[in-house]
């Protein structure tokens, strides 16, 4: 297994995100890591953290894509990014994912015109475990698309589904629609169109809209929204959950028979911190392309880089995009409308890619 990781990304590379392969090789004895980026940045820090003996081969890329970069254009014009090196190793089969805690826009854009979209898919859409009351959830879109129509978030659905089913292990994953109303018609013309749409799809679990604080109860296992109310919802979620943490240890610390009870609970502080810790889930995955692409959070360091790997670990050994494939296909083949027109399609794929580069 080979995992192609853009060392170049994110607000801490190189050192961060080379920590965090150190960190997976020595987890994850039979993944190799390749590192991509610039060979004379990347031994460097290699050396300076010690990091002999450990799979990581080196992928020379001149070139990197910046956070503030157009995507879309930044991909064609930068041919050897370590963005745009790294989807190719996954194109032509010498790496089974692509990681990157880099610009997103760049990630989707390299993955569509690098790796190409699975057949029947209209948009690629990040998928990422939320934690709920009762464990854990997923959600998506969370960004990879701002606009999108009734008939995209059907397909969000099924795609969303079969994560949660094979990669969550639950069996039978019911489906919402995030809407400001758990009553069927509450919502706009999106949720409204997309509830009637999820009715009608075969092998889904739809049970109807979800507020977004019942998803914090764990009323659903898998939530549908597009990639403008995902990504709000979601660092809207995981500010709240670090402003609660840093409230907590003020009060905490306030006074002496405070700070006592504070020592006492040390164990216990460790572990909420852990369970709303987004390092822990490493990454959101890029579903709907021909290969795994997961995106790591710009802001991710070593922790987070290795939790990242093993997202895409995890979905190699699952084969999750076969499956994903293959679901797409029988339903095509039995005649449920999940993909429109060929030539909506290809208008879907340049649409997308201008939005990301405005």
């Amino acid at each position: 297994m080979n995992i192609a990781l853009d060392v170049m990304g994110g607000d801490h590379g190189p050192a961060e995100i080379i920590a965090g392969a150190i960190e997976a090789a020595r987890a994850y004895k039979n993944v190799t890591i390749s590192l991509v980026g610039k060979p004379e940045v990347i031994q460097a820090e290699l050396a300076r953290q010690n990091a002999t003996g450990l799979n990581l081969p080196i992928v020379p890329a001149s070139e990197v894509i910046e956070m503030g970069e157009k995507p879309a254009a930044a991909v064609r014009a930068k041919p050897d990014s370590s963005m745009v090196v790294a989807s190719r190793l996954v194109r032509n089969g010498t790496a089974q994912a692509f990681v990157t805690a880099g610009n997103t826009g760049g990630a989707l854009a390299a993955g569509i015109l690098q790796i190409g979209r699975m057949r029947g898919i209209l948009r690629p859409a990040l998928i990422s475990p939320f934690p709920t009351h009762r464990g854990f959830c997923v959600v998506l879109d969370i960004g990879a698309n701002a606009d999108v129509r009734p008939e995209h978030l059907q397909q969000f659905a099924v795609m969303g589904s079969l994560y949660a089913r094979h990669i969550l292990g639950i069996v039978n994953p019911s489906v919402r629609i995030l809407s400001n109303g758990e009553e069927a018609g509450k919502g706009n013309h999106l949720v409204v169109e997309a509830f009637r749409l999820l009715e009608q799809t075969p092998g889904i679990n739809f049970q109807g809209n979800v507020e977004s604080k019942e998803i914090m109860e764990g009323l659903t296992d898998v939530v549908v929204t597009d990639g403008f109310t995902g990504n709000i919802f979601v660092k809207t979620a995981e500010a709240t959950a670090k402003l609660l943490q840093q409230v907590m240890i003020e009060e905490l610390t306030a006074g002496p028979i405070s700070s006592v009870g504070a020592f006492l609970a040390q164990a216990a502080l460790r572990r909420v911190r852990r369970r709303v810790d987004d390092s822990e889930y490493g990454g959101a995955v890029l579903l709907g392309l021909s290969g795994l692409v997961v995106v790591a959070h710009g802001r991710s360091k070593a922790n987070a880089i290795r939790h990242a790997i093993r997202v895409a670990k995890q979905g190699i050994e699952q084969d999750i995009l076969a499956k994903i494939q293959r679901e797409v296909s029988r339903q095509m083949a039995e005649g449920t409308d999940l993909a429109g027109s060929e030539s909506m399609d290809m208008f879907n794929q340049t649409s997308t890619l201008k939005k990301e580069t405005a």
